[in-house]
């Protein structure tokens, strides 16, 4: 019986600018995680630990030209490679999730926000118990950015998704999932191309991560 699961995740991310209305984005990660669980049997506690490479995925984000007061995007990425395990098997997955974004960006002294929908691909993967189909997931959201001075801005957000059914061997495992998410945070600059923030992330429902802390750099080459 799983009681709860602890991770820390690394996360690097290039943007490199092809043109002026076109971006590449380049992200790929690793992370550590400790589940901890009960045995059903035998009533310990135990736990497992996972270190290791996650995913890479390669995207494209277009810039359109303003529309009244806003700027509109798309932010399209495909997984390069995936690493996931099923039970006691780990494979690699290539070129099985797509997600693709639209938002509008816009301003107003001294607030910036942006508004946003997306969806995610899912194809089914194939481990050693069979097929799992995780589903898809459809999301719409928001950010705000305030400025608080020319150093410093608060961040908020907020997020809701639905993930699809998933299901293994052709048969259902779960309903829709309902995913909103809250999240504080705060961006200082240290200078004109290097910048941190800290974040947080709140789960509002059972499906979502009750908790999510997070410190980012920016840097501009």
């Amino acid at each position: 019986m799983w009681n709860d699961t602890k991770q820390v995740f690394l996360t690097q991310t290039f943007i490199y600018t092809i043109a002026p209305k076109f971006d590449i984005l380049v992200s790929g990660g690793g992370s550590y995680a400790r589940q901890e669980y009960t045995d059903a049997f035998t009533n310990e506690y135990s736990s497992q630990n996972r270190i290791g490479f996650d995913n890479l995925w390669l995207g494209v984000i277009y810039t359109g030209d303003s529309i009244a007061d806003f700027i509109p995007q798309i932010n399209f990425q495909t997984a390069i490679v995936q690493r996931e395990k099923a039970v006691n098997d780990t494979r690699n997955f290539y070129l099985k999730s797509q997600s693709i974004q639209a938002s509008l960006r816009g301003y107003s002294d001294p607030v910036v926000y942006s508004i946003y929908a997306g969806f995610g691909y899912n194809a089914k993967r194939k481990f050693n118990i069979g097929r799992i189909d995780y589903g898809h997931s459809i999301n719409v959201g928001g950010d705000l950015s305030i400025v608080l001075s020319p150093k410093i801005t608060l961040d908020l957000g907020a997020e809701q998704r639905f993930q699809t059914k998933q299901k293994v061997n052709g048969h259902q495992t779960s309903e829709i999932r309902s995913i909103p998410t809250l999240s504080i945070g705060s961006t200082y600059s240290l200078n004109q191309d290097t910048a941190i923030s800290v974040n947080a992330n709140f789960g509002g429902s059972s499906a979502a991560p009750d908790s999510i802390f997070g410190l980012t750099l920016w840097q501009k080459f």
